[in-house]
């Protein structure tokens, strides 16, 4: 009868131990778009910035995925959020503790039955064994919640790494382009320098009047504003990629950086892509995972309507002296069993049910908005990438156009045909459109960046989440 007994009460903490008041998560639905469908899409290479093929942007990223500060903050929350698994892991486990002590006592002589007054010593070394029964699942789903927010926490951090390379990335090309404007406004203004010389020599000799030699000079002053406008450009551009890469503030001061003189041509873009590549994006597992531990925690809050029902054991050895602390006869031990339900909480544990559960529909409404804008930054940006190619092939032609203008102008002045704003005017659109030409070439590369990086830059997502925790 004794065995049946301790069988049933056996298979009852065992029933009770496997509950979970935690709410059954299903991960809220989206529309997916059919163009993302295609099972058989190509996928993303991760290292996908290596196929410009800029063996100084490969350095720079390498650079800044080892110094830069925000991964650091992001490496050390991960360290935090693995910390609080520990600890709710180690709440599943009974907690052993050992306690060794004297007490030396003198009683007195009013409670002794002879009125003697008498002094003793009591030694004692004992080990104690305390355990929380996890009936409700308040422990389990503490862990659940704890794990799931290392693993948002660590796609977090992924998403700090895609942004920060891609800015790495956008500031080596502007920085590149911006050189290259750089040359073209030096070289400009060296031409128009000889231009002004020469005018002023046309002048001396009476060949053309003074206003030419005027305007001539406001273009050569107009274009060394532009030179340095755009030295200012470029010193800020390094500085701020050194600063992405994690350099100290001397090298910033110093202000050398070692870049590439040619942009790279533009990367082929994978022709079709499948819905499964943005929902792996790792800013929607982050919140993705952050649902997961607001739905645990709900469970961990209405384990609080129930009894918690501990167990305290001690065994060990007692004796009036220390010499015979370690005999049979002085061994002892106790289990306790306690249990605590509260009564009257004035509507605590009801409201703190109600705030885990406004916090899970937060976390529902942050991951609908997170895949919304995923798919919203796609879009955007295969838009803007094929209507900045369009306009690139346009510029092109735009710049050989106005140079057979500008040349055509210069006859045109030679020759007596026009006066000199026409040949201004020529000159003035040219410069901007070699200018725009080299911006635009630019803007197509940060086109392609900014598509990669909404494509979640070719993470996999979570495959092993044990693992993953253990790291």
């Amino acid at each position: 009868m004794r065995n049946k007994v301790l069988i049933i009460l056996s298979s009852t903490v065992l029933l009770l131990s496997s509950c979970s008041l935690a709410p059954k998560l299903s991960t809220p639905k989206m529309d997916m778009p059919s163009k993302y469908d295609n099972k058989t899409a190509q996928s993303i290479n991760v290292n996908w910035w290596k196929n410009f093929n800029d063996p100084i942007l490969n350095g720079l990223i390498d650079k800044a995925l080892k110094n830069n500060d925000d991964l650091r903050i992001a490496a050390a929350r991960i360290k935090q959020a693995q910390a609080q698994l520990g600890i709710t892991e180690a709440n599943l486990y009974p907690n052993i503790s050992s306690s060794a002590g004297r007490v030396r006592q003198q009683s007195s002589k009013e409670t002794s039955p002879y009125h003697i007054r008498t002094t003793s010593s009591t030694y004692t070394l004992s080990g104690i064994v305390s355990y929380e029964l996890d009936l409700w699942g308040k422990l389990r789903n503490e862990k659940k919640a704890a794990l799931h927010q290392l693993l948002s926490s660590k796609a977090t951090q992924e998403t700090i790494k895609l942004s920060l390379i891609s800015n790495v990335a956008n500031t080596y090309f502007n920085l590149i382009s911006i050189d290259r404007q750089l040359k073209i406004a030096e070289n400009t203004e060296k031409n128009y320098k000889n231009t002004y010389e020469y005018r002023k020599k046309q002048y001396k000799y009476g060949t053309i009047n003074k206003i030419v030699v005027s305007q001539t000079k406001a273009q050569y002053e107009n274009a060394k504003l532009l030179v340095e406008t755009l030295k200012n450009q470029k010193a800020v551009m390094i500085s701020s990629l050194s600063v992405l890469i994690g350099e100290s503030p001397k090298r910033i001061f110093e202000n050398n950086m070692e870049f590439s003189k040619e942009l790279p041509n533009p990367i082929k873009i994978p022709p079709a892509l499948p819905s499964t590549i943005l929902e792996d994006r790792p800013d929607i597992q982050a919140a993705l995972e952050n649902l997961k531990a607001k739905n645990a925690l709900i469970g961990a809050a209405k384990a609080a309507y129930f009894p918690s029902i501990s167990l305290t054991g001690i065994l060990g050895f007692q004796s009036m002296e220390l010499s015979d602390l370690l005999q049979r006869s002085a061994k002892f031990w106790s289990l306790d069993t306690n249990a605590a339900q509260t009564i009257f909480d004035f509507g605590r544990t009801k409201s703190n049910v109600k705030l885990t559960e406004a916090q899970k529909e937060e976390a529902i409404a942050q991951y609908r908005q997170a895949v919304r804008n995923a798919f919203k930054e796609v879009f955007d940006a295969l838009n803007t990438l094929k209507t900045d190619t369009s306009k690139l092939k346009s510029q092109e032609e735009l710049v050989n156009s106005l140079k057979n203008v500008l040349d055509l102008a210069n006859k045109r002045f030679d020759t007596g045909y026009s006066d000199y704003l026409e040949v201004l005017d020529a000159q003035k659109g040219y410069l901007n459109a070699r200018l725009n030409l080299e911006r635009l070439k630019e803007k197509v590369l940060a086109d392609q960046i900014t598509l990669y990086k909404a494509l979640g830059g070719g993470w996999k997502g979570f495959t092993n989440q044990k693992k993953i925790a253990k790291k």
